[in-house]
């Protein structure tokens, strides 16, 4: 079999025979493992919602960590709000700088219990940075976001610029990229696809879950398998 030729596609040019005709381009993939947590906040009781507002955690990064591998947070949907983004920001004059260090978009589906955030990025030791969710839904169509037993730390906004302070912290957990196994989740093309893996036990994944957006605001295409083992050697897939 001969080898395609691959070419740049030209406006108004039909397939042809043995080339491949097609846009060429780097995807990129974060491959994001357990970790270790550097920072967290939890207990505490109530939410706060996306509708029409943003939301914004501060933490301080580990003493030695230099990288920002994923966090966690305790959240919940309501109806089916349009996907939601969350990011990674500097401090700056003790709120959000504005500018993200690392964002993913993620469906609905994704924020049922805990949400892992994949947010790949370097950081500085001991600085402070904020974990922002930015507004997204209606009054019926929406996402919280648990708080903890803190009484500081959460700044809301109505348009991500001006914040102001709560009497309360949000739940959050904060893990730096070390390879501590297994491996959690890959992260491809800013957030267009996501591959969250679960492990119990030492032979594998025991489900797959991924993601992949489609055309519409709000549309992923999600694929959930079961995987199941015997000896050591995988056995099924449901």
């Amino acid at each position: 079999m001969a080898v395609p030729v691959y070419q740049a596609p030209v406006s108004g040019q039909p397939a042809l025979a043995s080339s491949v005709n097609q846009l060429l381009g780097t995807h990129p993939a974060a491959f994001l493992y357990a970790g270790t947590q550097q920072a967290a906040a939890t207990g505490g009781s109530g939410a706060a919602a996306s509708n029409g507002l943003w939301l914004a955690q501060r933490f301080t990064a580990g003493a030695s960590q230099t990288a920002v591998g994923y966090v966690t947070f305790a959240s919940r949907v309501t109806g089916s709000p349009a996907p939601w983004t969350v990011s990674l920001q500097a401090d700056a004059g003790g709120q959000p700088s504005g500018t993200a260090l690392a964002s993913v978009t993620y469906p609905s589906q994704l924020a049922v219990s805990t949400v892992t955030a994949l947010l790949p990025s370097a950081v500085t030791a001991s600085a402070q940075y904020w974990i922002v969710a930015a507004a997204t839904g209606d009054a019926g169509d929406y996402f919280s976001w648990d708080k903890s037993s803190a009484t500081t730390g959460a700044l809301t906004a109505p348009d991500g610029v001006t914040w102001t302070a709560q009497s309360y912290g949000l739940r959050y957990s904060v893990y730096d990229q070390s390879t501590v196994p297994p491996l959690i989740g890959i992260c491809e093309d800013s957030g267009a696809r996501f591959t969250l893996l679960a492990w119990a036990g030492s032979y594998g994944p025991t489900t797959v879950q991924e993601y992949t957006a489609g055309q519409l605001p709000a549309g992923y295409a999600e694929s959930s398998r079961t995987l199941s083992y015997s000896g050591g050697l995988l056995t099924g897939v449901t």
